[in-house]
């Protein structure tokens, strides 16, 4: 009983099953338990019993479409796959020989499948290198068109981040490539990369004025192979700014000088001691090297001299000031300027009171002594030591003996009488220290070069500016990178750098106002890159891309092998080695000067990103090719093709001109690398006038022909589809000036060094243009005549001809091949407009007529039908069905006039 309501139940579920799966459109076929046995009975009679031969149907279905049946079912059945599925044999132990071949397979196919392995380890490596590189890409490009970078303000307090060598980023160029022809680029052709069209509105300062004469003159003495003062000739240049700021600039420009020893300069030119082009760059380079730290001591040198000279230049200054009480006599020698500034900072009336001080004719003795080193008259201030030996105190008659052999030893005592000097400093009892004269303490400090002496007294009064804390730090310099050996009371260069920057910004700039107090405190500790970085984000911006320009002519920039870095300023390594981004400081500038003054301004910052190219190299290849694309990219933005790159009546440009700085050799390398890849970006942009300037330069006529041809597809194409155009790309697609050219270059013979079939393809396209102008005006008849005479068309039934047009279309470039189509619906427009008119004159006309007429009508669709079999031989990807369906259409048309 259960299993018939659980049946019934089944049954039901199946019955809604089919239900919810027939259509209900169509009515359920119900059949009995008979009728299932009877239909499935016939089924079974249809198959093929064992030992029956099957019906030859299939044979004769597959032989109507040229397939041999039997054929393909006997080499079925002659295929052995049991081969394939047979089992391994055992080898034996003692076959050798199959063993190694068994091996030998093992070992290919391991091969095979690590190597397939590795292949995709290598592609997703690929894949995400690539990925990182578009997204670095990406990101300079959205950093571009969020505006230029903008420097902070000088007063706003920029000693809120005290490790100011920390990087900044800042806004990266993006170049727009142009296709190079090179065949190692190092671009990717249509990305973007700067843009020289300054949209942002941002005014330059006038101080850019000032150093581009500069600028101009050291490109050409480059171009001249001749040395620059380029330091003096940029301090020459600050002299013109107003009277604060250009005295700052002088002071650090001055430095600078110093530092790297330009002197002997006079408008540029050295009488003597040139220094050359990137003549520090290698040694620079190389931080690690023995030949860098004794670069480093002659720029510490350097630095000494040049505050040594500052304090002379003060000491005079200072001293007319209080004339008077100063009394220099008239015998201003270095020992008696010393004794009159003494005598003017100890004045009775405003003066440092003379408390604590050994005075000797109302001079302090030891500040003589002081006053001469500083100055930087060693061996005067030895020679008054000596003088006043005879007033030292006991303790301090050993000062003369370490006095003259500090002297001696190039202002550096020898390591062991330093030992020496400092063992006696610490064994002073608390009397000598009773001594309060600060002059004494600094003279032991300055002999034993310790940063700091034990219970100094207070040295404030006596030195007090910038310049005297700065000088002091530096002459007691004795090593440039500390070592395991080093002790801790001997001052490193790089301790001392470290310590400026731990200082910041907040020390030295009273507050924000004089940023460049601090830019002076990293220039005198030989701390270029972040210098140059600090000097960028205050409102000294220009300034601080001439000193980079400065530096890097010398090679004293450290720039990274990535030209591209998105910061200015990168650290490398443990050792947080700064390396500066000369490009992006320079393109940055040229952008802004583009805008704002003539672009051969900005051509001639650009020229200095040469300065780090080098052909031998491929950090130095990189950087000249990216220098290339912003030459390129300047003149393509600020189509300033006829200054830079010049034009049929000023041969020559600018980029010409100075082309031996742009590793570029001869005069081809300057087409391919310049005008080629210009004239392929401004075809590709549609700014064909610009191009075909750029061929003409080079006499390229072949590639103006070219140009023609796609001009005049373009235009076609544009009327056929009756697309309005801006004014300004009418200008570009003129027929008329094209057809005028066509005619001057056959009248001066240019025509015999263009291919004819260039020339054919023009003079085609020309007629396609009149062609095109008939037929909107309506004149059918001169528009079938126009399209004969052009012989683009067969019009004649011959086969050979219908093939021969065919393949002449498909060697087409692709605008032409775009418009095959419409000509044809438009021929056959004509076409079928020129037979209503015969059709009318027959009609109206008389019988002699009529008969020409008729004959016309005859040809006209003979020529329709012709036309209508080229286009059934032209490929579908040419000519659309729906095209066809037209012409077939008309066709029928013209045939039922």
């Amino acid at each position: 009983m259960n299993a018939n309501i659980q049946l019934k139940q089944l049954a039901e579920r199946s019955r809604n099953v089919a239900n919810s799966i027939v259509n209900g459109d169509l009515p359920p076929i119900e059949r009995n338990l008979e009728q299932i046995e009877k239909q499935s009975r016939k089924l079974a009679d249809k198959t093929v019993k064992p030992g029956e031969t099957p019906e030859r149907k299939a044979p004769y279905f597959l032989a109507n479409i040229g397939i041999d049946g039997d054929k393909l079912a006997q080499d079925v059945k002659s295929i052995n796959v049991l081969g394939a599925f047979e089992p391994r044999v055992v080898l034996p132990d003692t076959d050798v020989e199959k063993y190694l071949d068994h091996k030998h397979q093992q070992t290919i196919t391991s091969i095979i499948k690590d190597g397939y392995t590795q292949t995709i380890k290598d592609y997703n490596a690929h894949f995400d290198r690539c990925l990182h590189q578009d997204w670095e890409r990406f990101k300079r490009r959205v950093f571009e068109e969020l505006g230029q970078h903008k420097p902070m303000s000088s007063t706003s307090g920029i000693d809120q981040t005290p490790n100011i060598g920390g990087s900044r980023i800042i806004n990266q160029p993006q170049f727009s490539p142009t296709p190079s022809i090179s065949s190692q680029s190092y671009f990717t052709p249509g990305e973007r990369r700067v843009s020289f069209r300054n949209d942002t509105g941002t005014q330059m300062n006038n101080r850019h004025l000032v150093y581009f004469d500069v600028v101009v003159k050291l490109n050409d003495s480059r171009l001249a192979k001749i040395e620059y003062g380029i330091i003096n000739e940029f301090s020459n240049a600050a002299k013109k700014i107003s009277l604060d700021y250009g005295k700052k600039m002088m002071q650090c420009w001055q430095a600078l000088a110093y530092l790297v020893g330009e002197t002997n300069v006079i408008d540029g030119r050295f009488t003597r001691n040139p220094l050359k082009q990137r003549q520090f760059a290698s040694v620079y380079q190389s931080p690690n090297s023995t030949a860098y730290k004794d670069f480093c001591r002659s720029l510490i040198n350097g630095a000494k001299s040049y505050l040594e000279e500052y304090y002379r230049s003060w000491s005079k200054g200072y001293v007319n000031s209080f004339r008077d009480v100063a009394m220099l006599g008239g015998q201003p020698s270095a020992i008696n300027m010393a004794s009159a500034v003494l005598r003017a900072i100890h004045r009775p009336n405003g003066g440092i009171p003379t408390v604590n001080l050994h005075m000797i004719d109302s001079v302090p003795m030891w500040g003589h002594i002081f006053i001469l080193v500083r100055q930087g008259f060693y061996q005067e201030s030895l020679e008054v030591a000596r003088a006043y030996q005879s007033y030292f105190p006991r303790q301090d008659l050993q000062f003369v003996t370490y006095f003259s052999r500090f002297v001696a030893n190039n202002n550096s005592l020898l390591p062991q009488d330093r030992q020496k000097l400092i063992a006696e400093i610490k064994q002073w009892t608390p009397i000598t220290f009773q001594d309060k004269d600060p002059y004494k303490f600094i003279m032991y400090q300055i002999i034993a070069q310790l940063e700091e002496l034990p219970q100094k007294p207070q040295i404030d009064n006596v030195l007090p500016a910038f310049e005297d804390y700065m000088w002091m730090k530096l002459i007691c310099i004795r090593e440039i990178t500390p070592t395991d050996e080093t002790s801790s009371d001997t001052l490193s260069l790089d301790s001392l750098q470290k310590t400026i920057r731990s200082l910041g910004p907040s020390h030295f700039n009273h507050g924000g106002k004089d940023p460049i107090q601090y830019f002076r405190a990293l220039l005198l500790t030989a701390q270029f890159e972040r210098a140059v970085q600090y000097l960028y984000q205050t409102d000294y911006s220009e300034d601080s891309v001439h000193f980079a320009i400065a530096h890097a002519y010398y090679g004293l920039l450290r720039v990274p092998d990535n030209g591209e870095a998105m910061a200015l300023l990168v650290e490398v390594g443990e050792k947080k080695i700064p390396y500066l981004n000369f490009n992006t400081l320079i393109v940055q500038y040229a952008r802004s000067l583009a805008k704002e003054s003539s672009p051969s301004t900005a051509f001639h910052y650009l020229l200095l990103l040469y300065l780090y190219g080098n052909k031998q190299t491929e950090a130095g290849r990189y950087q000249i090719e990216l220098c290339h694309e912003n030459i390129r990219q300047l003149v393509y933005d600020t189509e300033a093709f006829a200054e830079l790159v010049g034009d049929i009546r000023k041969r020559e440009g600018l980029i010409r001109k100075y082309m031996s700085l742009m590793f570029i050799e001869n005069d081809n390398d300057y087409t391919d690398t310049i005008v080629n890849v210009l004239a392929r970006q401004c075809v590709e942009d549609g700014k064909f006038k610009s191009a075909r300037n750029l061929y003409e330069l080079t006499e390229n006529y072949e590639e103006i022909m070219a140009l023609h041809v796609k001009m005049l597809a373009e235009y076609i194409w544009i009327s056929i589809r009756c697309i309005s155009v801006q004014p300004d790309t009418a200008k570009e697609l003129d027929p008329q000036e094209i057809s005028r050219i066509l005619k001057d270059y056959e009248k001066f013979h240019v025509t015999s060094r263009i291919s004819q079939n260039r020339l054919k393809d023009c003079r085609t396209l020309l007629g396609l243009v009149d062609f095109i102008e008939v037929y909107k005006q309506k004149d059918y008849v001169k528009a079938v005549s126009l399209i004969q005479r052009l012989d683009l068309f067969p019009f004649e039934d011959d086969l050979p001809i219908i093939q021969q047009k065919v393949s002449a279309i498909e060697a087409f470039g692709d605008q032409m091949k775009n418009c095959i189509p419409e000509l044809l619906h438009i021929t056959m427009r004509c076409m079928y407009e020129y037979c209503q008119q015969l059709k009318e004159h027959i009609t109206r006309g008389t019988p002699g007529l009529n008969r020409k007429y008729s004959d016309e009508l005859f040809n006209i669709q003979k020529k329709a039908k012709t036309l209508v079999t080229f286009a059934g031989y032209l490929k579908s990807s040419l000519l659309s069905s729906d095209i066809y369906h037209k012409l077939h259409e008309l066709d029928i048309q013209i045939r039922s006039v």
